[in-house]
């Protein structure tokens, strides 16, 4: 069985899911090289419980106030560099808000989605679809989040009648149970799929001014893209 892990990052113009998707040895070495690295920062003040959230990591905030940007650096590539060496897939899905409303005026839907629910969707039929090329299960295990049973809502609608569109449609019969949420302060995966999305959709809606900056978030986004499957934004 496969365990999907799934965290979300957004920007005005383009709302993004990011998911690390492993089996039970995956899970247990990621998990244990994520608590290594926090481990090896002691020194700057980071206890070893501190979540890997890679919005205060980027900015400097927070428990990480303390924590130099070349050490910060080099906790985005150590993440990925524990995905990539894992064999874990990686995947990526996003939907541009505004793109996604001049996509629907002009096809005339009545129904309007979200591009929260559409990304969301999008991602979970490739996770059925990946699950299905291993002929294996998953399980989908989310984010804690306020929306949760709109989501798990819509997660059954799916199983009983198949995601909307013709598109890659199906039932997600591969995947178990509902969407499962969890605190992502107490799952270092949660907090791996947290590092990969925010990578992700940053790389896809901002010109990074420091060109060493720049190369760097292009390196990590090129790692990630390699790992990943079927990734894109949609419209």
């Amino acid at each position: 069985m496969l365990l999907c892990f799934v965290d979300e990052s957004f920007k005005p113009d383009l709302y993004g899911f990011g998911a690390v998707m492993a089996d039970a040895a995956q899970t247990r070495w990621l998990t244990q090289r994520m608590h290594e690295i926090v481990a090896g920062l002691h020194e700057y003040g980071v206890k070893p419980g501190a979540e890997v959230h890679a919005h205060p990591i980027f900015h400097g905030k927070g428990a990480w106030s303390a924590v130099p940007p070349r050490v910060r650096v080099k906790v985005f590539i150590d993440v990925v560099d524990a995905v990539v060496t894992s064999g874990a897939t990686v995947l990526l899905r996003g939907s541009g808000p505004e793109r996604l409303r001049r996509h629907q005026d002009t096809h005339g839907y009545r129904d309007r989605h979200t591009p929260e629910q559409v990304a969301f969707q999008h991602l979970l039929q490739r996770v059925d679809k990946r699950a299905n090329e291993l002929d294996l299960h998953a399980l989908v295990i989310a984010d804690e989040r306020s929306d949760r049973d709109r989501h798990r809502e819509r997660f059954a609608v799916y199983q009983a009648y198949g995601t909307p569109g013709t598109y890659m449609q199906t039932r997600l019969e591969r995947l178990l149970d509902t969407v499962h949420f969890a605190p992502s302060h107490y799952s270092r995966m949660l907090q791996v799929a947290d590092v990969v999305a925010f990578a992700w959709v940053r790389s896809q809606t901002v010109q990074e001014r420091d060109p060493r900056q720049a190369r760097v978030l292009a390196a990590l986004v090129a790692d990630i893209e390699r790992c990943a499957y079927r990734a894109g934004v949609w419209p």
